[in-house]
This record gives C-alpha cells, structure tokens and sequence, in this order.
C-alpha cells in the first residue's frame, strides 16, 4: 500500500512539474512588474496610447497566470485587455520582419518576450525601441531576432508608474 501511495504521489509530482510552463523569453527581459497591454486583442501597445478614459470601452484584467494560449508568453506580469474607441496604427509581424532585413516568419519578442501568436500586431505609436538580437550562449537563440521594446528606458529600470 505504502509503495502504490509513494509511486502514485511521485506521478503526480512529476506530471504537475511539466504542468508549469516556463516563460519565454531573453536574458535582458523587462524585470519589472509592468503589465503587457492588448488593444483589441490583437495589437501590442504601451499605455501611453490611451490618451483619455474616454477612449476606453472595455478593459479586463487577467492577473493570474492563464492556460497555455496565444498571449501566455506575455502575462508574466498580467495583462491588460482594453478594447478603444479610436483606431491604432499598427505594423504586423512579417512587416517589422521583411522592414529589419529578415524572414518574414522569423520569431519576435516584445519587452523581451516571445510573441508566440502571429495574429498579433504592434501599435507604432507604442514602438520605443527595436532592437535586433544575435544568438549567443547566453540567449540560446538560433537565428537573429528582433525585440520590440514598448517600455522606456525609466520603465525597464523603475517600472511602471500606476494610473
């Protein structure tokens, strides 16, 4: 009984421990508590393009960490899901892809994280920073990829100020 106990608990432990998805995401990754914004579920921003509460219609917070799905690499930090009344501009992946000289498939990461979904977009008005990103040992990457900061330099090292 004790052994069927024992082997029992060790599965469980074993499958929760591969249950827990890790994050990925680059070793200069945004360290900060600052949420990842979607605009209309689909485009990237910063909160810097709200410019009134009365652009807003919805906004929904997830705090907790969601099931594996399109934006899980990006709520580490939560994420904020704000539907405006205005529309933003906005560049596709393939297009900032075939802009910095790459495949138009190749991966992106946002704030150092990976965009896992190509349905997602960038706002341009919310693009800080691009930075193209050469594999090394520490990154583990294989192919050059671009990170697309929508955090000011104030942001990544002090955090977020809260509205």
């Amino acid at each position: 009984m004790k052994t069927t106990l024992t082997t029992l608990l060790f599965i469980l432990l074993h499958l929760n421990s591969y249950a827990q998805d890790n994050f990925i995401k680059l070793p200069q990754a945004a360290k900060i508590n600052c949420p990842m914004l979607l605009i209309d579920d689909t485009i990237i921003a910063n909160n810097h393009i709200i410019a009134t509460k009365e652009d807003i219609t919805e906004v929904r917070v997830l705090k907790d960490k969601p099931t594996r799905d399109d934006f899980y690499n990006l709520s580490e930090n939560g994420i904020a899901l704000v539907i405006l009344k205005k529309k933003i501009a906005s560049k596709t992946q393939a297009e900032l892809n075939t802009f910095f000289g790459l495949d138009a498939n190749n991966s992106i990461y946002v704030n150092g994280y990976l965009v896992e979904s190509p349905k997602y977009k960038f706002a341009t008005e919310s693009i800080v920073e691009v930075e193209l990103v050469t594999p090394t040992a520490e990154n583990k990457l294989e192919q050059k990829v671009i990170n697309v900061w929508t955090l000011t330099q104030d942001e990544r090292v002090n955090g977020c100020k809260q509205q």
